[in-house]
């Protein structure tokens, strides 16, 4: 009997033992052990963020004038050989002149003293999302206009490509709201060897901006 009990015990002993070889403490056939878990991590490819996106050019009136070249707006106070892009020069006549700044409409005018000229500009956008800049610069003895391109970092004058019948002896009066530039003759009140004063003249039709292109209405 004691023999028998024994064996019984031992028996069941050892089957204990073997049910606990699926516990807890060990990994099922859905389970993966805790090392494969971590090069698993360590493996997985990891999400690339793309650069942020910069500025790819001018878009303001502000932008536009801090970039225009001595060819159609001479500032007299820029010392050339300290004043590198004429930086000090331009915000100090930003400073002193500035009359109308108008952001939200694309325009600016700015006044004159002695020999520094006045300048008037505004800016028409095109469907492609760039812009043709127009200017008036004027001054004791002249005044002079012009319809400008503004592209990787070069300045185009394409007055006689974009106004229909573009003249010097126009006056071309620029908005500050709205893109109906309105056209007038140029009245010359004076004229010399190597100067000329001028003023505005009568009506004589309007550019309409559309689409990208002016129209004569």
């Amino acid at each position: 009997m004691k023999l028998a009990f024994l064996f019984l015990v031992t028996a069941l002993g050892f089957s204990a033992c073997d049910a606990g070889t699926g516990g807890a403490g060990s990994p099922t056939p859905d389970e993966k052990p805790s090392s494969a878990v971590a090069n698993s991590a360590a493996t997985a490819p990891i999400a690339e963020i793309p650069p942020p996106k910069t500025a790819d050019g001018p878009k303001t009136i502000r932008d536009f004038f801090n970039l225009l070249p001595d060819k159609y707006f001479v500032l007299e106070g820029c010392d050339r050989q300290t004043d590198k892009d004429c930086k000090k020069a331009r915000a100090e006549y930003l400073k002193t002149f500035t009359e109308v700044e108008d952001i939200k409409n694309g325009y600016f005018k700015g006044g004159c003293d002695g020999a520094q000229s006045c300048i008037e500009m505004t800016i028409f956008k095109r469907p492609d999302e760039t812009y043709l800049v127009a200017v008036m610069t004027s001054g004791e003895m002249m005044n002079d206009f012009y319809f400008l391109d503004y592209k990787d970092g070069k300045w185009t004058d394409i007055s006689e490509k974009v106004v229909p019948d573009f003249s010097k002896k126009n006056w071309y009066e620029l908005p500050r709201v709205g893109t109906t530039v309105r056209v007038f003759s140029k009245k010359i009140t004076e004229k010399g060897d190597d100067y000329e004063i001028s003023e505005k003249g009568r009506k004589l039709y309007d550019l309409v901006w559309k689409d990208g292109t002016f129209t004569r209405k």
